[in-house]
């Protein structure tokens, strides 16, 4: 069984059973799914924060850091865990966005948000 809506989503995600960024990311991430993104795969890091994105390819993750560049005005860069890409969000566009998350993030997944000090 299987919702409609979600199917929807999975084939923009997955191509031949592989985990893809659709071409469209731009039009599909806002405040909320970029919330979401971080509860599931982000880690804290110092006041910035990681986001585990090993699975997509480096030119994949070259797109993301693009679409967040363009659509949250946020600085952010490449790093290597394993020598696989990550994308890491510096703490100053932390600082920026954390508003605007906030009201997204359940309270035990708060402190993937919030400054150290």
């Amino acid at each position: 069984r299987i919702l409609p809506c979600l199917q929807e989503l999975y084939n923009l995600f997955y191509i031949n059973n592989v985990k893809v960024i659709p071409y469209n990311l731009f039009d599909l991430i806002n405040y909320h799914v970029l919330a979401i993104w971080i509860m599931a795969d982000g880690t804290r890091t110092y006041n910035g924060l990681t986001l585990q994105v090993q699975s997509f390819t480096i030119q994949e993750v070259v797109f993301i850091i693009n679409v967040f560049i363009i659509k949250f005005d946020i600085d952010c860069s490449i790093h290597y865990q394993r020598s696989q890409p990550v994308i890491y969000i510096k703490a100053k566009s932390m600082d920026k966005i954390r508003a605007s998350l906030d009201p997204y993030i359940l309270p035990s997944m708060k402190y993937k948000i919030m400054r150290k000090d």
